[in-house]
């Protein structure tokens, strides 16, 4: 009987809880259909006032219980990290691309909500859809770049997880200085920002890219 954290199904139970998710992620897929949002990969996504929104039902195997998992970031930082790691073709890519692309800012999350389990996967699908739309609208209202920015340095770890999105918001608000600081704080420390390439960590291309930035606009 598999079990999880003191906690025991059956095999037939764990089965079940497995079609589920895959029942509800196809229905995301209908529903999505004749909406603002779209889907792949099992999530929805879209973009509204330049802010761009994932949402991700998780559902637990071991207990009957499902949440929107949420998050959000500005339009305008990807394309900034990818000039920064040269991969300025990305700007092509579809909308998709920035949820579910290698080498894409990753924002912690927004919010977990919990999405009541029904037995026809449609309501559970609808009522995911709806909680994604509230939330949509509250960023495209309230959201700035500045709380962002605060939400990400809240959610830092040591290892660096959201500098990609830190330092391009950075950017994007004209702080050259200060995303240079916080690169060159986190180089000293061996900290790479989640990416690596053979030009480099992401924080040592950061590094060569607001130099570059900053010394033509001094010349300017």
């Amino acid at each position: 009987m598999p079990e999880f954290m003191g906690k025991k199904i059956t095999r037939a139970e764990e089965a079940a809880r497995h079609a589920y998710r895959k029942a509800l992620e196809k229905s995301l897929r209908t529903l999505a259909k004749g909406t603002d949002w779209k889907a792949a990969y099992g999530s929805i996504f879209r973009e509204k006032a330049g802010w761009f929104m994932v949402a991700s039902p998780s559902v637990y195997i071991y207990e009957h219980i499902t949440k929107a998992v949420i998050s959000t970031k500005p339009m305008v930082i990807d394309p900034i990290f990818w000039d920064i790691v040269g991969l300025p073709e990305n700007r092509k890519q579809p909308l998709s691309f920035r949820a579910n692309g290698a080498w894409t800012c990753r924002p912690p999350d927004l919010a977990e909500i919990d999405v009541p389990e029904h037995a026809d996967v449609t309501a559970v699908g609808e009522q995911l859809i709806h909680v994604a739309t509230e939330q949509m609208e509250k960023v495209a209202q309230f959201s700035s770049l500045e709380s962002f920015l605060d939400t990400c340095r809240a959610a830092s770890s040591a290892d660096g997880a959201y500098l990609s999105s830190i330092v391009t918001a950075l950017i994007a608000l004209h702080r050259h200085d200060e995303a240079l600081s916080i690169c060159e704080e986190a180089g000293s420390q061996k900290v790479i920002g989640g990416f690596l390439s053979p030009e480099g960590s992401f924080i040592d291309m950061a590094i060569v890219y607001l130099q570059r930035s900053m010394a033509g606009a001094t010349r300017h």
